[in-house]
């Protein structure tokens, strides 16, 4: 265990925060100590994992002082519209890493940059399946090339994978209240790299790496495990834009309903040249669970973070991190990652 290094992980009783601390209390990773609002759950899922807990409630900042007491890093795995509590933490010369998909909140912790400096605190963003190994696995396509002009990313879901009711309404939300009907695009998955359609998806992984990696033309697709599926879905969400009060009976059915696998998969094209000659790197990774996945990756940064904590500041998961890191420690996990390259263009989209 590394000494006196103690986690306080927000939202540590909930579908991904158990996950995570379940891993770092096997591998002795730090002292982990259960946070959320409701002190009753925190307490029941430490007695679980064998840990602490204490309360914290995001929307009281008079009590952030008293629970953050004796804590060296925290792990947020809640969604947050504001960047009051990472400013804070960050104000305390803490580490701060969040787990959440949200580019609008990803800028605001961004614009902390200068306090988090000045107070030698440091952030880390993009923890998790995507956005962060999608990061991670963009990162690796394109230093297979000299030059960089598009970055495909696909993410599977499995249909009957055991997705939080949060995960679920954030994912309906999104594609219900676009503001143009999806493009759908002809993906490879698996590796066996079959295609499959996927929609055009506002994951915050596009944006992040246009700003990280200067990708500037970066695109994300979302598909599930089934393909006769998701061309339906892909038929009759978009005909829902706008109707945002379906949204919570649509989460309250697929939060019960199991119609395919548990499988979780990426498919990465990135496109450009190396020496003067068109090229595209394409990486699949296939798994299974995706909070499982989440988890791993956020429990592997921890502990990267833990025995090498980054200079102060605002950072993503790529600007610290390779897919070396982590892809030992992901196949042990059964999941596999696999690179290829051809001179081909990336997938038609259309």
């Amino acid at each position: 265990m590394t000494d006196g290094q103690t986690i306080l992980i927000v939202g540590g009783y909930g579908h991904v925060g158990t996950r995570i601390a379940r891993r770092l209390i096997d591998r002795n990773i730090g002292a982990v100590v259960i946070a959320g609002r409701n002190v009753a759950k925190a307490g029941q899922a430490a007695a679980r994992l064998g840990c602490s807990a204490r309360a914290v409630d995001l929307s009281d900042p008079a009590r952030w002082e008293h629970a953050l007491a004796d804590i060296d890093m925290v792990v947020v795995c809640i969604d947050q519209d504001e960047a009051a509590f990472a400013s804070f933490i960050l104000s305390r010369g803490l580490v701060y890493i969040d787990v959440t998909a949200s580019d609008a909140f990803f800028q605001k912790v961004e614009r902390l940059e200068k306090l988090a400096r000045e107070n030698h605190g440091c952030a880390i963003l993009s923890v998790g399946f995507a956005p962060g190994l999608t990061n991670l696995m963009v990162k690796a396509c394109a230093a297979r090339l000299d030059q960089v002009s598009k970055a495909t990313i696909g993410i599977m879901l499995g249909l009957g994978d055991d997705h939080g009711p949060a995960a679920i309404a954030w994912t309906l939300n999104r594609i219900v209240d676009a503001e143009q009907p999806p493009e759908v695009a002809e993906l490879p998955f698996g590796l066996k790299a079959k295609k499959h359609p996927a929609l055009a998806f506002d994951f915050a992984d596009q944006h992040v790496l246009r700003r990280t990696l200067a990708v500037v033309d970066t695109a994300t697709y979302l598909t599930f495990d089934s393909a006769a599926i998701s061309r339906l879905a892909f038929l009759v969400l978009p005909l829902l834009r706008g109707r945002l009060a379906w949204v919570p009976a649509l989460t309250s059915l697929l939060s019960r309903v199991r119609l395919g696998s548990k499988r979780a998969a990426l498919s990465i094209t990135v496109s450009g040249s190396r020496n003067g000659a068109p090229r595209a790197v394409t990486a699949l990774y296939e798994g299974q669970r995706e909070a499982e996945i989440t988890a791993e990756v956020a429990a592997l940064t921890i502990e990267h973070m833990l025995s090498d904590r980054p200079a102060a500041g605002i950072h993503h998961l790529e600007t610290l991190m390779n897919i070396d890191n982590i892809a030992a420690q992901l196949r042990d996990e059964g999941g596999m990652i696999d690179f290829s390259e051809s001179s081909c263009c990336p997938p038609f989209v259309g």
